[in-house]
């Protein structure tokens, strides 16, 4: 029988202490408690969930409820670690990870331990192939340590893959052993955005705006320990989604507290995942398009899934892509509690998949990015500006691609990949910077950054000295800066065959976009399209850019997945 391994108490969760400047592992009291002295810097796919979790618990035990407490404890010197202390002796028991009836974040009504420590592998997300990338599973691997088989278990639970599942023992949706369909965890199906502090304390306040605990909304250690079955629920609640208990797992210790097996199965399914994250996790980030019933997970990554540095300022202008935590924080900047000169970095993550099934993984980047100052947020006027300075980058970008496939003639699968304006990073820095003092000046240095990015792509493309002329002369037009607070520009249809006598057929319309002229049946059959022709047809009824219906993703990593 394995000793108690507390997470509340054990070192386990790494950080930076700023009184030793070293880093240094923690158990989740001394992280709550002495949050205004330690740093968590969230720089790899495993750092998110114990930011997540950290933010649960803290939410559970002492998180502001109103604005006025919220204002008090961003003044406070520490977090309420009163609270924080006796919530954490109260619920103890349910932080261990060998507990024989409540082990923390698993069920303990699984008894049966089909896979090795494998199972925990974060390679192993990978399918098939992930032997080729992570060498140590070909071989069988040594059990793992307590500290990392909590880590490596969070991992898990908040990426695992969709797909089919080893049924758990009394499931009643067994087939052959089997159950099918299971779904991603909220934050694998989304896109996690969070602000990321000076301290830990900074981090959890800026990414947990004050609400009411909802009634009947508990994170999962204050339940009784899911049932084996897969089923079917709605998240009462913040914390419920916080925690939310996607998979059924249980962790086999050996008698020296190592865990050599793992029970691994599917656990809750939450309807509707994309509306009821949106609505409940303020660490996610989302777009809004014109006649969609729902948000749709906001996309920062570009056609080779590379981050574009300049994507997270378009969530400071909230009328299509927005974001609770952006929100919270623009109403603090502006009822003065923040210090204007407080610089604010944005980090987004992505789940990235090989398939439409959504069940394999190929990468999980975390990208941090630079918005600007808590003055500039205060401002309505100056905290659109970053925003219209990302959107010109994109049009550019946009620009560059059509213009390209019209002068070229090439397709626009050829094309795309190649015009994609790359090696920004710095410069968009540079002009965030600037901008907070100069901003006629940032943006000028901006447009010009973004020009000679075009320029790479022009040099580096095999084009005849006319064409590079020609690309040179009209990728720049119109590039449409503007906020979103204008309308949109909807594609008009280039031409109309209307239904005549000897025809049947309703009619058909024909529209000019990646530089020809297409009916929604051609256009989903281009390589630029990324949905189905009925995700196609659905999206331009409800008054969608052609153009954007084409090329948003239903689901990421599918063509024409159905949506969460």
């Amino acid at each position: 029988m394995p000793a108690p391994y507390l997470l509340t108490t054990e070192s386990w969760l790494p950080v930076r202490d700023l009184d030793t400047n070293s880093p240094r592992d923690v158990g989740i009291q001394e992280a709550l408690v002495r949050a205004h002295r330690l740093v968590l810097p969230v720089l790899r796919s495993e750092d998110v969930p114990v930011l997540r979790l950290l933010a649960a618990v803290y939410d559970a035990a002492a998180a502001p409820r109103d604005t006025a407490e919220w204002d008090a404890a961003w003044t406070a010197e520490t977090l309420d670690t009163d609270a924080v202390t006796a919530y954490l002796d109260r619920w103890a028991d349910r932080f261990d990870l060998f507990h024989p009836t409540h082990p923390v974040l698993q069920s303990a009504a699984l008894t049966e331990y089909a896979r090795g420590p494998e199972a925990l592998h974060p390679g192993s997300l990978g399918g098939d192939s992930a032997a080729w990338f992570n060498p140590a599973l070909n071989d069988s691997l040594p059990p793992y340590p307590a500290d990392e088989a909590a880590r490596l278990l969070l991992h898990l639970l908040t990426y695992d893959v969709a797909g089919i599942k080893r049924a758990a023992p009394g499931d009643p949706a067994t087939k052959a052993n089997k159950v099918y369909g299971s779904k991603l965890a909220p934050v694998a199906a989304a896109t996690h955005f969070h602000l990321s502090g000076r301290t830990l304390k900074d981090t959890l306040l800026l990414n947990l705006p004050p609400t009411p605990r909802a009634p009947g909304d508990t994170p999962v250690w204050e339940r009784d320990t899911p049932p084996a079955p897969m089923r079917d629920r709605t998240p009462a609640g913040r914390l419920d989604l916080l925690t939310w208990p996607s998979r059924r797992i249980r962790l086999h210790a050996t008698d020296a507290g190592t865990v050599d097996a793992v029970a691994h199965h599917d656990g809750d399914r939450m309807t509707d995942t994309w509306r009821q994250t949106s609505r409940l996790d303020p660490m996610t980030a989302w777009s809004t398009h014109k006649g969609a019933d729902q948000p749709t997970p906001f996309q920062f990554l570009d056609l080779h899934d590379w981050t574009q540095p300049w994507r997270a300022a378009l969530l400071l202008d909230s009328t299509r892509e927005h974001s609770a935590v952006i929100q919270h924080v623009t109403a603090a900047a502006q009822r003065g509690t923040l210090d204007p000169g407080l610089t604010l970095h944005g980090v987004l993550s992505t789940t990235v998949h090989t398939n439409r099934h959504q069940s394999t993984v190929s990468d999980i980047p975390v990208a941090p990015m630079h918005l600007g100052t808590a003055a500039q947020l205060a401002d309505p006027a100056a905290h659109e500006h970053p925003a219209t300075m990302a959107r010109y980058a994109a049009a550019i970008g946009r620009n560059l691609r059509q213009h390209a496939v019209k002068i070229t003639g090439r397709p626009s699968a050829q094309v795309a990949p190649r015009m994609i304006l790359t090696d920004l990073d710095t410069a968009w820095n540079q002009a965030v910077d600037l901008h907070s003092h100069a901003p006629e000046q940032a943006r000028a240095m901006w447009r010009e950054a973004v020009h000679e990015a075009a320029e790479r792509c022009i040099e580096a493309f095999p084009l005849r000295p006319l064409e590079a002329a020609q690309l040179r002369t009209v990728y720049r037009t119109n590039p449409d800066p503007q906020p979103r607070t204008a309308k949109p520009r909807a594609l008009r249809p280039a031409g109309r065959r209307t239904a005549g006598a000897g025809q049947r057929g309703p009619t058909t319309t024909v529209h000019e976009v990646f530089g020809g002229r297409y009916t929604l049946s051609q256009l989903s059959k281009h390589p630029d399209c990324v949905v189905s022709y009925p995700t196609l047809r659905k999206r331009v009824e409800e008054g969608w850019d052609v153009a954007e219906a084409a090329t948003t993703p239903g689901s990421r990593g599918s063509r024409g997945g159905a949506q969460q």
